[in-house]
């Protein structure tokens, strides 16, 4: 089958358009791979992107943001996250090849990927990576979960509630006898956007280990919701803000994006209200599932990962498995060398960090 690849470092209005376009309208789409998101990354952290296009027989058949990590001045390694987003499962395998040939021949010596697919789509994503090279990361280098738990919202009201745990339905009716309040904050109003950025600084100051990787400012959240779908929430008691959840739409679901909440001390906790919130203004966009993002298929070691599992747990969510993030190396000396000295140095920086609050 005749087709064509591009790989652009910039993208026109026209090109962004049938970009997104493309990612939206696509089976399982992926906030990660959209121009919006790779904009936000590149305005907080510096981050360098490429778009893929793929073409078979004259039509888009595949896209993929690609971030460039750069090993060393002169070596890169690729990341898709949740990519490539094909229209079709089952040409997967010729876009991969095609994603290989290309990065190659552009000085590239890894690519890690996983595509976000469900169902019989994940085995025959597994499968199509593995033929193409690649091979699974450990589990301790996940940078992606490799399972979430999903709760469904297409049924009335009483019966998501009936669906939840005993402790979930007991802290939502503590919650409401506090006199907690949820309310939708707007993306477009400088003042929400700035108490959620607040509520943000204050959780992270307070988990100095939590793993936020690259996750969006209060402005980049905003963008997301205005761009692709979703909601900004924020709690308060007695006036006094509490916390905040952003859940992001992708196609006919919901997927949790961040939930600051502070005072975690306090004798009713402020995520349970929020979070049920959420997934009932999901619900009234018509969102048929809310998606956890992440659901540990281990037992979860640390006090915070233990909690967020906890908490997860108690909306007894239906457990979905994710293709894990595989490395396809391109060049293997280069690469062998390269990403373990920078994995080393990562985890000498936590360890620092680690010991440095010990002391404090």
């Amino acid at each position: 089958m005749a087709s064509n690849v591009l790989l652009l470092n910039t993208l026109g209005d026209g090109q962004r358009a049938v970009f997104d376009e493309f990612v939206k309208t696509s089976p399982y789409p992926s906030y990660q791979q959209t121009t919006v998101w790779a904009d936000i990354q590149k305005r907080q952290c510096g981050a360098r992107y490429r778009y893929f296009f793929y073409e078979e027989q004259g039509v888009l058949s595949a896209t993929a943001v690609i971030r460039e990590v750069r090993l060393s001045p002169f070596h890169w390694m690729a990341k898709i996250v949740r990519g490539p987003i094909v229209r079709d499962i089952a040409r997967l395998g010729p876009v991969v090849a095609a994603l290989k040939d290309v990065l190659a021949r552009e000085g590239c010596c890894a690519i890690q990927l996983a595509p976000r697919v469900r169902g019989r789509d994940v085995a025959l994503a597994a499968e199509t990576i593995r033929i193409e090279a690649g091979v699974p990361m450990p589990l301790s280098q996940q940078s992606l979960h490799v399972s979430t738990g999903i709760v469904w919202l297409d049924k009335p009201e009483a019966d998501i509630l009936a669906g939840f745990k005993q402790r979930a339905r007991r802290q939502l009716r503590k919650a409401e006898a506090s006199g907690q309040t949820v309310r939708l904050a707007d993306p477009d109003n400088a003042a929400d956007v700035a108490l959620y950025q607040s509520l943000l600084d204050s959780f992270y100051a307070a988990r100095p280990l939590y793993a936020t990787r690259d996750l969006p400012d209060a402005r980049g959240q905003a963008d997301l919701v205005k761009c692709l779908g979703g909601a900004i929430l924020i709690a308060e008691t007695d006036g006094v803000p509490t916390g905040g959840h952003c859940f992001i739409r992708q196609a006919d679901e919901a997927i949790w994006l961040s939930m600051p909440t502070i005072d975690p001390g306090a004798p009713v906790p402020r995520a349970y209200g929020l979070l049920w919130e959420a997934m009932r203004t999901a619900r009234s966009m018509g969102c048929i599932g809310f998606d956890l993002a992440g659901l540990p298929l281990e037992i979860a070691l640390d006090e915070n990962a233990s909690g967020r599992l906890q908490f997860k747990r108690s909306f007894n969510p239906h457990r979905r498995i994710m293709v894990p993030v595989n490395s396809i190396v391109l060049r293997p000396a280069a690469h062998g060398l390269l990403f373990n000295a920078r994995r080393m140095a990562a985890g000498v920086k936590k360890e620092l960090v680690r010991r440095r609050l010990q002391w404090a």
